[in-house]
């Protein structure tokens, strides 16, 4: 198999079938990246798309000094902002449901798990963009620190110093957030639905 390095320099060399490749195998990837970064499923969609018509628009300036995932998450990165900075006033982040069942779970069981992971999701969502974003490429997108240190301009270490704030907060909400008491539906004195 050619490596994503080699497509891209086809595709900056006129090759654009190679694009298509290239599409293919980092479509999900980049979807659950604008979804981890609080966007609807249409938006995450949208945004793959744009982001692939700019690495068209683009491709002349693909080096290849860089991996081309770095190269690709920076081209998403800028889409992101971009829509973000146009639609500041739209409606607001969407919380990313990855609710994982398996035929084994009991019912309390699955109850647990959407709710953690929902926890998890606000708790993520709530972090400043600059924290969220290095979370969500080095856990999610499985990004190297090296990678993603080129991608946001830093130094490793600054990297390294600034993931474990990030992780360190992340706890915090998550935990501050599974301590509030649950909120339901039900009017405890009456027994019947709150209006």
């Amino acid at each position: 198999m050619t490596d994503e390095k080699e497509l891209m320099m086809r595709v900056k060399a006129g090759q654009l079938d190679s694009l298509a490749t290239l599409f293919e195998s980092n479509k999900s990837r980049l979807f659950n990246y604008f979804r981890r970064m609080g966007n609807s499923p249409e938006v995450s969609e949208d945004l793959v798309q744009e982001t692939f018509m700019r690495i068209l628009a683009y491709r002349t300036s693909f080096n290849g000094t860089s991996s081309f995932r770095t190269w690709l998450y920076g081209i998403a990165r800028n889409t992101s902002v971009d829509h973000f900075r146009k639609h500041k006033n739209s409606a607001g982040h969407e919380e990313f449901d990855e609710t994982l069942m398996d035929g084994d779970t009991t019912l309390c069981e699955e109850l647990e798990l959407e709710q953690k992971h929902s926890l998890f999701n606000r708790a993520l969502l709530g972090m400043p963009v600059e924290m969220r974003e290095i979370i969500v490429l080095s856990r999610f997108q499985q990004m190297k620190y090296e990678d993603i240190a080129d991608l946001i301009n830093c130094n490793l270490n600054t990297l390294k110093s600034r993931m474990s704030l990030a992780i360190g907060r992340l706890k915090e909400s998550y935990q501050r957030l599974s301590d509030e008491p649950i909120v339901t539906n039900m009017n405890k004195n009456s027994g019947e639905e709150m209006t």
